[in-house]
């Protein structure tokens, strides 16, 4: 594989939008949907989130595993991203639509719609994620497809972030009640994941070309998939690579979780923001993690992935002490902590991507195995983990606290502990993530002894 035009990451790209929409919306917004709209208490609530994480934790490795045997005239990857589109669009409304049915039942009722957002989410993200792997084997290539993957991730970050309090507030001075007012933002927001996602499907089709399932793919019983998936997922989970990006992922992805779901109850109850100044904090926070994307690629050239991923940590962490030790008020205050969410948050998803990419290379090369969605789906199934873990130690936090989503102010001890959880607690995991990410093996320099190694096999063999 060559290195990729600037016309083809723009393609790729895309549906990273949606990735980002969808996945940033549901994030931020869904614990405080619940608690504040549909009434359902903080320790509920952050078990309906943790339902959708052990849902998904089944159903990532068999949706990868599935995901490495089509092969349709179509493609591989892009007919199943298509097939989830419409279905994650439909699933972002049906979740932020406040129904009047019993309040026993709720937790039951949206319990099954995070089910279903995590199946769709998921059902598109592993194909794309792996289509992204077919695109370059280059190191830095796809480094570079990446970040301008993050770029469109950064322009999704506005419509899941920014634009959703604004969209709200909008709707209601339109005559709309809170409940409806959230029920059209969340269709607007899935309409829009949908959309970008179709368009990556339509751009990628030079990259994703018919294919024909070879003669061992045929006539398969089912019970033998099965064994063959679960031998497959259990090889992969060997790999020593793929221990040390779990762990790292798992608890980098905590952190991500409680921050950006606290951020908003910080922005609303500690520091008293209107609508208006929340969508400001959120324009901030997508304009400083563009801003990081070009530096970002700069010092990925300049020495590794995982280097500068445990720098960006370790620096988002002091900041963080810093802020929560000097109480630190007003918008210099706000402008420090949202550069330190940055640091804690976005540069993950501007080079983790690639690392997993990097993996599926090894796993070629070491194994002589095209594994790719399988591989890539363990990236979704911390993502969908974490996200209910994080969301589940936040709610009961907030429990704990005395949290009352139906006040506008809320007692000391509960400011207290929201402050907490959105700067020492997820720094905690955040550094934990950190020394895994240190014993990942394939830098830079051994990505690229690795590749030469086997050209010259290859060629000699050849």
């Amino acid at each position: 594989m060559g290195k990729t035009t600037f016309g083809e990451k723009i393609g790729y790209g895309f549906a990273s939008l949606g990735d980002a929409a969808g996945y940033g919306f549901i994030g931020t917004f869904l614990l405080f949907f619940l608690t504040t709209i549909a009434g359902i208490s903080p320790a509920i609530a952050g078990s309906i989130a943790a339902i959708g994480s052990v849902w998904n934790a089944v159903w990532n490795p068999i949706m990868g595993y599935l995901a490495d045997k089509v092969y349709t005239k179509y493609g591989r990857r892009r007919p199943v991203m298509l097939a989830f589109a419409v279905p994650l669009a439909a699933a972002a409304f049906l979740l932020f639509t406040n129904v009047s049915i019993p309040l026993a039942v709720k937790p039951v009722y949206y319990g099954c719609l995070v089910v279903l957002f995590w199946t769709c989410y998921s059902g598109f993200f592993i194909p794309y994620m792996a289509l992204g792997a077919d695109y370059t084997s280059d190191y830095e290539d796809r480094a570079m497809l990446r970040l301008v993957a993050s770029a469109f991730n950064m322009v999704g970050t506005m419509f899941s972030m920014v634009m959703p309090t604004l969209i709200v507030d909008v709707f209601q001075n339109f005559g709309m009640t809170p409940s409806e007012a959230w029920s059209s933002t969340g269709l607007l927001i899935g309409v829009i994941a949908g959309i970008s996602i179709i368009v990556t499907v339509v751009a990628s089709k030079e990259k994703d070309p018919p294919c024909e399932a070879p003669a061992r793919e045929h006539g398969q019983k089912l019970s033998t998939a099965i064994g063959t998936m679960f031998k497959e997922y259990v090889s992969v989970a060997k790999l020593k690579p793929v221990k040390y990006l779990v762990a790292a992922s798992l608890f980098s992805l905590i952190a991500y979780a409680m921050l950006l779901s606290d951020m908003v109850y910080i922005f609303t109850y500690n520091k008293g923001l209107t609508a208006g100044d929340i969508s400001i904090c959120m324009l901030i926070r997508t304009l400083l993690s563009t801003a990081c994307i070009p530096l970002v690629g700069k010092i990925i050239i300049a020495t590794d992935k995982r280097e500068t991923l445990i720098g960006a940590y370790i620096l988002g962490a002091i900041g963080m002490i810093i802020v929560r030790m000097t109480d630190l008020q007003g918008w210099i205050g706000i402008g420090v902590y949202v550069l330190c969410i940055v640091l804690c948050t976005s540069i993950y998803w501007q080079i983790m991507p690639g690392i997993f990419y990097d993996v599926c290379e090894y796993d070629k090369i070491t194994n002589g195995k095209n594994r790719t969605a399988t591989i890539v789906s363990f990236q979704g199934l911390v993502e969908a983990l974490a996200a209910g873990i994080g969301g589940q130690i936040l709610g009961l936090i907030l429990e704990y606290a005395g949290f009352n989503g139906e006040t506008q102010t809320q007692t000391e001890f509960a400011q207290m502990w929201i402050e907490n959880c959105g700067t020492v607690v997820p720094i905690i995991f955040l550094m934990i993530g950190a020394v895994a990410l240190y014993k990942y093996p394939i830098t830079k320099k051994v990505y690229n002894e690795m590749l030469k190694e086997h050209q010259i096999v290859s060629q000699k063999n050849g």
